[in-house]
């Protein structure tokens, strides 16, 4: 199937987004307000607010938590390209680079680099205080 351009719409990917929440598992439990802020084929970016339940024993964001969104803001990249189906992630690779404290808000860009017939490559950045 050759997606068309109204399955590509921002709606499809908060459609989406709705599923992974309403699935009322891991996704629902730690990003149940994550907020897509614009999307265009292949380009998500979207943002949460770190909370208390986010965060390590060290007071800052848990790295699970943003290996969750790394895989999330990927499949939502998919999704924009007009998949509702996107598939589970093979391959992980995450480098952090600071730390986020609760309040703090999380910018997430994500993007899709290759879309082939059964695997996807995207990227995932994410910043806050415009700082990596």
């Amino acid at each position: 199937m050759i997606p068309t351009a109204a399955s590509r719409s921002p709606e499809l990917v908060q459609k989406v987004l709705k599923s992974f929440i309403g699935a009322g598992g891991y996704d629902a439990l730690v990003l149940p307000k994550l907020k897509v802020i614009n999307s265009e084929e292949g380009r998500v970016s979207a943002e949460f607010q770190v909370e208390k339940q986010h965060l390590n024993r060290l007071e800052s964001v848990h790295g699970g938590l943003l290996a969750t969104v790394v895989d999330i803001g990927g499949s939502l990249a998919i999704a924009s390209k007009g998949l509702f189906a996107t598939g589970v992630s093979t391959d992980i690779n995450i480098s952090y680079i600071s730390g986020v404290k609760q309040g703090e808000t999380i910018n997430v860009d994500a993007r899709v680099d290759k879309l082939g017939k059964t695997l996807a490559f995207t990227t995932v950045e994410m910043y806050s205080k415009g700082r990596l």
